[in-house]
C-alpha cells in the first residue's frame, strides 16, 4: 500500500515537472515574406518542405509579387517582414533615407555566358550590339528597376546616349508578345521568359550586360528593416541559418533534383525548368559587388551616397 502511494507520488510530481515544460514551449514566430516568384527563392520551398523553418520555431509563409521594388514597398510598409527581390532596389531605398538591410544572401549571376537573364531581339533582325539599338524601342521591365538600371549603364558603357533609345516600361511576361508583334525591338527579359523566347526559336539574345557591368555580382537577396531586425534579432537569426541551409542544399543538389525544387516554387512545367540558365546559390554577399551597385545608383541619381556597410547586417 505504501509502496502503490510512493508511486502514484512520484508520478504527480513528474507530471507536475512536464506539463509546465511542455506549456512552457513558445509558440513559432510568423514571418511574412514578399517574394519574386523567380527560381532565385526555390530555397524557400526547400526550407519549408525539409523542415528547416520548423527547426527553428518558426511559421514562414509568401506572398509572390512582380517586381523587387513591391518587396521593398511591403516590408517598409508592415505587410511582410522580410522581402525577397533584386539587390538594387533595397540599395536605393537605403540612399533615400529608409532602414532597409540585408538579411541573407540569394544568388549571383553566372560566371559565363549565358546568364539567367540577357537582351534579345528578333531571330530574323540585324541587331548584334548595343550601338545597333539607337533609335530602337527597347524595355527592360520596370523604370529604376535593377533591369532597367544596368541597361543604361551597359549603353553607356558601349558609346551609347541613353535617350537615344526609346524606353517602354513593360512586365517581363508580356515581353515575347510585344517583340514578335513588331511593338518592341529588344527586350531584357528573365527566366524562365527568356528560355520561352529562345526556345520557340522567334529570338535570339545578344548581350547578357550583368556579366559586363559588374561580373558575378549578387543580383537576389532578402531584406528587412533595420527596425524590425533590432527588435527581433533571435528571430531574424533564425530565418538566417534556415534560409541559408536551404540555400546550401540547393548547392550541393544535383541538377535534377535544384530543377525539381525549382518545379516547386515557381509553378513552370519539368521540361522548362531542365532548360532554364539559373543563377549561382550562394550564402555570403559579396560587398565589394554590392558597393558598385551602389556606385551606379549614386551616378543615375537614383540614391544618395551612404556607408554601405551599414546595409550588412551581422547576426
Amino acid at each position: 500500500m505504501i509502496r502503490s502511494i510512493l508511486r502514484c507520488g512520484l508520478a504527480a510530481i513528474a507530471l507536475s515537472v512536464v506539463l509546465p515544460m511542455a506549456f512552457a514551449q513558445t509558440a513559432p514566430a510568423n514571418i511574412r515574406v514578399a517574394v519574386m516568384g523567380i527560381a532565385n527563392f526555390a530555397p524557400l520551398a526547400v526550407a519549408r518542405d525539409k523542415r528547416f523553418f520548423k527547426d527553428e520555431n518558426l511559421n514562414v509563409t509568401w506572398t509572390t509579387v512582380a517586381q523587387g521594388g513591391v518587396a521593398v514597398e511591403a516590408v517598409y510598409g508592415g505587410s511582410a517582414e522580410i522581402g525577397g527581390g533584386s539587390i538594387f532596389e533595397p540599395i536605393v531605398a537605403r540612399g533615400n533615407g529608409l532602414d532597409i538591410v540585408y538579411l541573407a544572401a540569394s544568388t549571383r549571376i553566372r560566371a559565363t555566358p549565358p546568364d539567367n537573364s540577357g537582351i534579345a531581339v528578333r531571330t530574323g533582325d540585324p541587331i548584334k550590339t548595343a550601338k545597333d539599338l539607337v533609335g530602337k524601342r527597347v524595355s527592360a521591365g520596370q523604370i529604376n528597376g535593377v533591369n532597367y538600371v544596368h541597361l543604361r549603364e551597359w549603353l553607356e558603357r558601349n558609346g551609347v546616349d541613353f535617350s537615344k533609345i526609346h524606353y517602354f516600361e513593360l512586365p517581363f511576361p508580356q515581353m515575347a508578345d510585344a517583340l514578335q508583334q513588331n511593338r518592341l525591338d529588344a527586350v531584357w527579359n528573365v527566366e524562365p521568359f527568356l528560355t520561352f523566347m529562345v526556345r520557340s526559336g522567334n529570338a535570339r539574345v545578344i548581350a547578357y550586360p550583368y556579366q559586363d557591368n559588374i561580373p558575378q555580382m549578387d543580383i537576389t537577396a532578402y531584406t528587412a528593416k533595420e527596425s524590425w531586425v533590432k527588435a527581433n534579432p533571435d528571430v531574424a537569426r533564425r530565418f538566417k541559418r534556415a534560409i541559408d541551409r536551404a540555400t546550401q542544399y540547393m548547392r550541393d543538389a544535383s541538377t535534377e533534383e535544384r530543377n525539381e525544387w525549382v518545379v516547386k516554387y515557381t509553378g513552370v512545367k519539368p521540361e522548362v525548368a531542365a532548360g532554364l540558365n539559373l543563377a549561382e546559390f550562394v550564402t555570403e554577399l559579396d560587398a565589394a559587388k554590392l558597393k558598385a551597385n551602389q556606385d551606379i545608383a549614386v551616378r543615375q541619381k537614383l540614391a544618395k551616397p551612404f556607408a554601405l556597410e551599414t546595409m550588412l547586417w551581422q547576426p
